[in-house]
């Protein structure tokens, strides 16, 4: 399991520009693994043993301009497809969808908004102030014994900043047109046949309309 732990954090150094960076990179993903606990970059200082000044350089890692995000996420959805465990149906792979409601506490958190809690789950009241995160993952493994493998997730509310002006309605992106467009673009991008699973919050039109192609004929 070390070796393996360690090559595939190898892989991932051409993401970023500075070795000090990766290195950087390599202690959250370790810290992800072996910490007890999650909550925030906190928790990686108790794993790693570190003070005030090891807090601060977590936190300007997640601010670097030494990698990219969207980089990143590219290189891990092609290292998940690469270890060849992905389910396929019919000749397509499933990629599974959905939203998550987290409470924060924090009164100038960035894109903390007011939620409506619509799960049966009483773990969270009905209205709350929160994230709400979208997701996307794969279904790996085999059709006996299914995982899902998470591809990406981002923040589907609150990302309209001072001074940028909403779309059109016909325009405005809806939470579930997002989660939509993650699949669309995770299939464009690795030329990737799939299915698309969701539950009964997305089937209305604009998730259908999403990334649509205009029909090509033949003359």
């Amino acid at each position: 399991m070390h070796i393996y732990v360690y090559h595939f954090l190898r892989s991932f150094r051409n993401i970023f520009s500075r070795q000090s960076t990766w290195l950087v990179f390599c202690m959250v993903i370790l810290g992800f693994i072996g910490s007890g606990e999650m909550v925030g970059v906190t928790s990686f200082c108790r794993f790693w043993s570190v003070e005030e000044s090891g807090y601060h350089s977590l936190l300007n890692f997640f601010r670097s301009s030494a990698w990219s995000l969207e980089m990143l996420t590219c290189y891990w959805s092609s290292f998940v497809l690469s270890q060849k465990e992905t389910v396929f149906v019919h000749g397509r792979a499933v990629i599974l969808g959905d939203h998550t409601n987290v409470s924060k506490d924090g009164r100038r958190m960035p894109c903390v908004v007011s939620l409506h809690q619509h799960s049966e789950t009483q773990s969270k009241p009905s209205y709350f102030r929160g994230h709400c995160w979208g997701a996307i993952g794969l279904m790996v493994g085999s059709m006996t014994s299914p995982y899902c493998l998470p591809l990406a997730l981002g923040i589907h509310q609150g990302l309209i900043h001072i001074g940028k002006k909403n779309p059109d309605e016909a325009d405005r992106e809806t939470l579930g047109s997002r989660i939509v467009q993650m699949a669309l673009d995770f299939a464009v991008q690795h030329d990737l046949p799939s299915i698309l699973v969701l539950d009964a919050f997305f089937p209305w039109g604009r998730c259908f309309h999403t990334g649509q192609f205009p029909m090509v004929t033949e003359a």
